[in-house]
């Protein structure tokens, strides 16, 4: 995308591989939807069976994960119905980035767990 200038006296040329055809077709903030269908994955599993150690684990990794996930889920729902609402997009996209960051750290300190994890809940990993 950048142009190119070609001086030859006191003429100046510039081309551009610019055109619109290579636009992307979608809006920059566009909302993609997580999970559109129930049925395209399992639901989430009851947040017991992700803690380790007990009721008290509240802060564990799996456990915040599996959290996220059912109230990502439960905006996804809700913005299927209301489409135009953008500060709920917003959260979602928090949640999405959030739960991101999470994944991403469970991969690098405990692959088994976040495997384990990613399976249970029907994540891509």
């Amino acid at each position: 995308m950048f142009a190119v200038a070609a001086v030859s006296g006191s003429r100046i040329a510039v081309s551009s591989s610019f055109s619109p055809q290579t636009r992307p077709a979608q809006r920059r903030g566009a909302l993609h939807v997580v999970a559109a269908d129930k049925r395209t994955r399992p639901a989430v599993a009851d947040v017991a069976s992700f803690q380790k150690g007990g009721a008290s684990d509240t802060g564990g990794s799996s456990v915040q994960i599996a959290l996220l996930t059912r109230r990502i889920e439960g905006l996804t729902t809700h913005l299927l119905k209301n489409k135009k609402d953008y500060s709920t997009q917003r959260g979602l996209k928090k949640l999405l980035g959030q739960r991101s960051r999470l994944q991403n750290y469970l991969k690098k300190k405990n692959f088994e767990e976040y495997s384990q994890t990613m399976d249970a809940l029907g994540l891509k990993r």
